[in-house]
């Protein structure tokens, strides 16, 4: 079932941040992003890849797609397997620790928002000046304000994925069989 919640996360954040988020005035996090590191986050380094290639294609497609058809797609399959590496590097999360989850919720956020201006230059869709100024009719720092809404709320999501993520010590044994 979480599966399924997961998938639904990555077909909608682009719709959502295509409706909602992009207009509003003051910026916003990148709801794309933030469903594929929280994916990566719960699930791991495979989920995450899958989430971001899904998510990722439906942003490349909802309107107004501006670029290569792909390009989004390939930076959040990346950022999602990056992120749920980081997850699972070392040791499992420990109940008490909140540092590793919101190190990897944030540097995943930082990574995804930083690799698609990047790749958006170097696809030749859009020139350095105008891929970190964001949309036309923004601010000059829109582009600032989306990042740090992004990173503060995929660290957030981070702390709240370890809580609720059990350890990997204690998996739930299957009852005894009576006879």
């Amino acid at each position: 079932m979480r599966a399924l919640g997961l998938v639904l996360l990555a077909l909608v954040a682009p719709l959502v941040q295509v409706v909602l988020v992009n207009r509003s005035p003051w910026g916003g996090p990148d709801l794309v992003v933030l469903a594929v590191v929280w994916a990566a986050l719960a699930r791991g380094p495979v989920w995450g890849c899958v989430a971001g290639l899904v998510a990722g294609l439906a942003a490349d497609v909802t309107p107004p797609a501006d670029g290569t058809v792909g390009r989004t797609a390939l930076v959040l399959s990346v950022t999602g397997l990056l992120a749920g590496r980081l997850r699972a590097s070392g040791r499992p999360y420990e109940g008490g620790s909140a540092g590793r989850p919101l190190l990897a919720g944030g540097l995943g956020a930082v990574l995804g928002t930083v690799l698609q201006v990047a790749a958006a230059v170097a696809l030749g869709d859009e020139p350095w000046r105008t891929a970190l100024a964001g949309p036309p009719a923004a601010p000059a720092s829109w582009a600032a304000l989306t990042l740090a809404w992004t990173v503060a709320l995929g660290a957030a999501g981070g702390v709240v994925v370890a809580r609720r993520r059990p350890s990997e010590g204690t998996k739930s044994q299957p009852a005894p069989r009576r006879v």
